[in-house]
């Protein structure tokens, strides 16, 4: 999915929060503490200056009324990145996922635009149940049918045996052997036209440090008409509450709903 594609830059990037866990686990360290995953990861640069057309011009100032605002999340998060997204920077971004859509698939589906933001936090404690990144995105489409068919591509990609192995083949190349990765659905509220929820949870060894990291990743997908909204939490030991999810999911689908009308 394409929020694991991230998450797995992330991972290379917390060795050195293994190292303060280990000297206590309620830590409070310098933001810098924590890297931010390696702009080259995260954000996927295009090969080459592409004028926008009219209809993403257009895009994106529903894009951005569509996604969660910072008002809407939780307290002590700031915004470390926002961008948009062609069809082509989409498809750079996904290439390395296993049966990744293709800029031509995106394009066939009627894919207009992408936003995206991520968000991290303000004062790095590790403590249980920490918060480590937050992203949000939000797609739009040129009708319901073609951003229905992508968001079925993307709630089976959990379920292929290969995602697990590139996931951890992945990870190992950022610095981190990951072990006991499982990946199960969430039981989720009715949100939407169509939705998805999938929990991630594995241990991270760092072998520099020698100490390994619990690390839980949630993952709310919804589709409402011709739009689609992906929340994705990643925090420290246990996940976040269930009830934190669903009022975000929520909100996500009042801002879509509103947006397109």
């Amino acid at each position: 999915m394409r929020a694991i594609v991230r998450f797995v830059a992330l991972l290379g990037g917390l060795g050195l929060v293994a190292v303060i866990a280990a000297c206590g686990g309620e830590s409070e360290v310098s933001p810098t503490a924590i890297p931010a995953p390696p702009t080259s990861t995260l954000t996927a640069a295009p090969s080459a200056v592409v004028s926008m057309t009219d209809e993403e011009r257009a895009a994106e100032a529903l894009l951005k009324a569509a996604a969660l605002q910072a008002e809407d999340l939780p307290s002590g998060l700031t915004l470390a990145e926002e961008k948009f997204t062609t069809n082509e920077d989409e498809a750079e971004q996904e290439n390395i996922l296993p049966g990744a859509p293709t800029a031509e698939d995106l394009s066939r589906w009627g894919r207009i635009l992408g936003y995206q933001t991520s968000y991290s936090p303000q004062t790095q404690t590790i403590t249980t149940g920490a918060t480590l990144s937050f992203l949000v995105e939000t797609d739009i489409y040129r009708d319901s049918k073609g951003a229905d068919e992508h968001f079925e591509v993307i709630r089976q990609q959990p379920s292929d045996p290969a995602f697990i192995t590139w996931f951890q083949e992945d990870a190992k190349a950022a610095g981190a052997d990951v072990q006991n990765a499982i990946v199960s659905p969430l039981p989720f509220i009715e949100v939407g036209d169509n939705r998805m929820a999938v929990e991630l949870r594995l241990s991270a060894l760092y072998a520099d440090s020698d100490q390994e990291l619990n690390l839980v990743t949630q993952i709310v997908g919804i589709r409402r008409d011709r739009a689609l909204g992906f929340i994705t939490m990643i925090t420290l030991d246990s996940p976040s509450p269930v009830g934190v999810l669903e009022d975000l999911a929520r909100t996500l689908d009042e801002r879509m709903k509103d947006a397109l009308e």
